[in-house]
């Protein structure tokens, strides 16, 4: 099975994750930050999903039906997938994964809004590259 995952969707949620650091700057409210948190995480997701699927490689949805950065990562590797992927997102996997499910669900949920900025640059000049 292919996805039809376009360099579009993953454009849209780099969109979302912009407007919502801008509001959360002019309004200052809180809970807006999550909601630029769940659409970095998912432009990571979908960026790292997009080189495996132009890749060719056969694939194992298994594997690829998940929301974790880590694990895609080791996957590509694993299948020698050959990938443009930020130093930053390798580093912070982990803490990026996070950000899908608290973003949406963990009340207590926060990121500061200053890693949150670099984060969008990051992912906005990476998905250029891919």
């Amino acid at each position: 099975m292919t996805l039809s995952l376009t360099k579009g969707l993953i454009k849209a949620d780099i969109i979302a994750a912009r407007q919502a650091i801008e509001y959360f700057e002019q309004k200052q409210i809180k809970d807006i930050k999550n909601v630029a948190a769940y659409h970095l995480q998912q432009a990571v997701e979908k960026i790292l999903k997009y080189q495996i699927y132009k890749s060719g490689i056969r694939i194992d949805n298994h594997r690829m039906h998940r929301h974790d950065i880590r694990m895609l990562l080791d996957y590509a590797e694993e299948e020698n997938v050959q990938m443009i992927v930020p130093d930053y997102v390798q580093k912070h996997a982990n803490s990026i994964t996070e950000w899908e499910a608290g973003s949406r669900y963990d009340i207590g949920f926060s990121v500061r809004i200053d890693v949150l900025k670099k984060c969008y640059e990051i992912v906005k000049e990476w998905e250029k590259k891919v």
